[in-house]
């Protein structure tokens, strides 16, 4: 795949993430679920900005620094969000499906950067690439949390409770 493709290619990623997660936070009764996938559809926001800013960067001969969230910044997020949200809320059938489609879109995304990362030899691609991997791995994190904190806040805790703690 070329260069110019894989770009674009990242740009409908991003995009069709953004779509979805909009969509899905103005259209859902849950709040944990809006608050999720409003903070999601605003980082896709941020990664189209980035990819875009790394296109002209990169066509002017100068290197980017790639700024995004961090698996960190994911957590913090979800761990503020969980705590305002402590009872157990109900997911409607397209919430279980928005966040069913929205684990697919990260995973197929991560995927499709992860080809490209170890198709190509450029340093400064290889760690582009890498960035969007980190990306789409957090918020594949954060979604498959929220969704089982959803669906189980007693047990969440029980089981994550490391995780809010140490970070790991």
């Amino acid at each position: 795949m070329e260069l110019k493709e894989a770009f674009q290619k990242a740009l409908e990623f991003e995009q069709k993430g953004h779509d979805i997660y909009e969509e899905t936070s103005n259209k859902t009764e849950n709040p944990i679920v809006a608050k999720t996938f409003r903070y999601l559809a605003d980082q896709e926001t941020l990664h189209i900005e980035e990819i875009k800013e790394y296109i002209e960067q990169l066509n002017n001969g100068h290197k980017v620094e790639l700024k995004g969230d961090t698996l960190e910044d994911t957590k913090n997020f979800f761990t503020t969000t969980a705590k305002e949200f402590k009872e157990k809320t109900e997911l409607s059938d397209d919430d279980i499906k928005a966040h069913e489609t929205a684990l697919e879109l990260e995973q197929s995304a991560y995927d499709f950067y992860k080809e490209q990362n170890d198709n190509t030899q450029e340093e400064e691609l290889k760690k582009f690439f890498k960035w969007l991997m980190d990306q789409e791995n957090a918020h594949y994190e954060l979604i498959k949390k929220a969704y089982d904190f959803i669906k189980d806040p007693a047990a969440f805790y029980s089981e994550e409770e490391a995780w809010m703690v140490d970070g790991g």
